[in-house]
């Protein structure tokens, strides 16, 4: 962008803070003696294609090109082509052409490209950042988001900033990457009450509420609702409908479920709208979370099936969080109502899209710690350029040492990249690994027992009466027990012996060499020491716990991990039915036919 006189400076810096103001602003200025009338039509034609009518818009975007044809010198005309250029992208997505918009925007990056300012490489970073979005393209659209919080760091204003982090913390929250989605979400909201951008602070609210409820964190949760609550008054009641499901989750989270029920039954008519979006999902899992609370369970039920219904027959593309949630939910209301096995069906769907969300979430940091490295080189490479006036010898050296610094940070990238794949195969709260190693490992050490001819037990655990444990005590004390159950588990069995958390309280045990009635008395061992394990929290004295555990054996009862995970599962259910704190094996007479 060339330098312009300091009205319109005003006007590019209150685009992306408020873009009503700016769109005022500029039409006034177009009409102004001494301000060049193509620029000051350039910024109507920024705000016009994300505010006005698609008509009128395309109609602002038309007399833009036409005067910064006739601008002069040359090169002023040609920035001003390029802006437009991405303004006819934005029109494009906004009359549904994601596509058309796509495709204007590779053709200008392939065209040579004269000195762009940090605000032009903003709105370009940011846009294509939305365009890929759309497009499914989730690690693209990462990509560009940190380019465009990169720029906007280096125009000086606010709007930019708060806009590439708010959006920054959205995009890493569907890719379930918390703790960045948590850090940019914060940062935005904080850069926007300090400038008074009520949207974004409205929009990085919401987020929050989402992202504090997804890492447990309730008091914050609720602390945001609050938040929320305060800065809706005077909105449109489209924004209003829009933040009523994050507004009733806040409200959930302080432990105030009618309040949360009554909004949400408010809104309840626009529940249809898109089946599968986030805000019907979302919708559909809090209502039946607010009758869970409340002890009416059937209904609770009843509205998460119909939530989930709609959202299949609606098919396409569902948010993972929202659709792992309300499956916890449908499983939660299926044990209350007595429906194990259905609870248990809702239980490995929500664990299925779990994994999921944990291999994005890696990959997101992982995207993050790259992005960061390449930006710092890009303007290492352009300091370097600028200061070209060095001795031959000097630059030499200096190669020489960036060379060696890119094989440092070459190495170290590598590192974080072994360590990302690492955390994405354990489970966070014990410390065990996870569903996704199991299936890994498994296949190997299966060969390896076929091989030399050795048994190896599969045994499957699940914690007795562990729901009523989270309801009764919270899910604090759940955690203690999840973690305490862990250590004894890898306390008590060997070293050779593969330990996974399969999901919420369930655990896998594989024990190579190993025959049934061996393990069966590790397995009576474990149970001795569990049931007789006294936890406290905090001054609170907790109930002392069991856990049920059905064991198959390879190769008598299958030949595949599937195979003897669904034969111990089925012995595990027999040791629940018959009253819980037992291991049962599976009896050899049903599977004399397997191989």
């Amino acid at each position: 962008m060339a330098e312009t006189a300091e009205p319109l400076q005003q006007a590019w810096a209150l685009s992306y803070q408020d873009a009503t103001a700016s769109l005022a602003l500029a039409r006034t200025l177009r009409v102004t003696e001494g301000i060049d009338p193509a620029e000051a039509q350039l910024l109507v034609a920024l705000g016009a294609v994300r505010l006005v009518p698609v008509l009128e818009a395309r109609h602002e975007l038309e007399q833009a090109r036409r005067l910064c044809a006739a601008a002069q010198p040359h090169s002023r005309a040609e920035w001003g082509q390029a802006l437009c250029d991405e303004f006819e992208a934005m029109l494009h997505r906004r009359e549904g052409d994601v596509e058309g918009s796509a495709r204007l925007q590779a053709e200008a990056d392939a065209r040579p490209a004269g000195p762009r300012s940090a605000m032009d490489r903003f709105i370009a970073q940011n846009s294509r950042a939305i365009t890929t979005k759309l497009l499914g393209r989730a690690e693209d659209s990462l990509r560009h988001l940190h380019a465009a919080l990169d720029a906007a760091q280096q125009t000086g204003w606010p709007g930019p900033v708060i806009s590439a982090c708010v959006n920054l913390g959205d995009r890493h929250h569907d890719l379930y990457n918390l703790e960045d989605a948590r850090q940019f979400s914060l940062q935005g909201l904080n850069a926007a009450t300090a400038a008074g951008a009520k949207l974004a602070q409205l929009v990085a609210t919401c987020n929050l509420i989402y992202i504090h409820h997804a890492l447990g964190e309730q008091r914050e949760a609720h602390a945001m609702g609050l938040n929320l609550a305060a800065l809706l008054p005077g909105e449109t009641s489209e924004q209003v409908l829009d933040m009523t499901p994050p507004l009733a989750l806040g409200w959930m989270a302080g432990a105030d479920p009618v309040r949360a029920e009554q909004l949400l039954r408010d809104v309840q008519h626009a529940n249809v709208r898109e089946p599968a979006s986030q805000w019907s999902l979302a919708w559909g899992w809090q209502m039946a979370r607010c009758c869970l609370m409340q002890g009416r369970t059937d209904e609770g039920l009843a509205v998460a099936q119909q939530a989930l219904q709609a959202s299949e027959a609606a098919g396409g593309a569902k948010p993972c969080y929202d659709l792992m949630v309300l499956h916890r939910t449908l499983s939660d209301a299926a044990e209350q109502t007595a429906q194990p096995d259905l609870a248990l069906k809702h239980l490995r769907e929500a664990h299925a899209v779990y994994e999921q969300l944990v291999g994005r979430s890696a990959r997101a940091r992982y995207i993050a710690l790259d992005v960061t490295h390449q930006l710092a080189q890009a303007r290492h490479e352009r300091d370097v350029a600028v200061d070209g006036r060095r001795s031959v010898e000097h630059d030499r050296q200096r190669l020489s040492e960036l060379n060696a610094a890119l094989q440092a940070q070459m190495a170290e990238t590598q590192r974080l990249h072994e360590q990302l794949r690492e955390q994405a195969l354990r489970d966070p709260l014990t410390g065990l690994h996870n569903r996704r190693y199991l299936f890994e490992l498994a296949p190997g050490l299966l060969e390896q027992a076929r091989r030399q001819q050795q048994a190896l037990s599969v045994v499957l655990l699940d914690l007795d009466h562990f729901k009523l444990l989270n309801d009764t005590c919270g899910h604090a004390a759940g955690d203690l027990v999840l973690q305490r159950f862990a250590t004894l588990l890898a306390e008590t069995l060997r070293r050779s012996d593969v330990i996974c958390r399969h999901g919420g309280e369930e655990f896998v045990a594989l024990m190579p060499n190993t025959q049934a009635d061996e393990a069966e008395a590790v397995m009576q061992r474990l149970l001795e020491t569990f049931s007789a394990l006294q936890l406290e929290l905090g001054r609170r004295r907790l109930p002392r716990g069991t856990f049920s555990a059905g064991i198959a054996l390879f190769p008598g009862h299958g030949s595949t991990l599937e195979q003897l995970l669904s034969r111990a599962d089925r012995a595990l259910y027999a040791a629940k039915h018959q009253g819980r704190a037992r291991i049962e094996l599976v009896p050899r007479s049903d599977f004399t036919s397997l191989s």
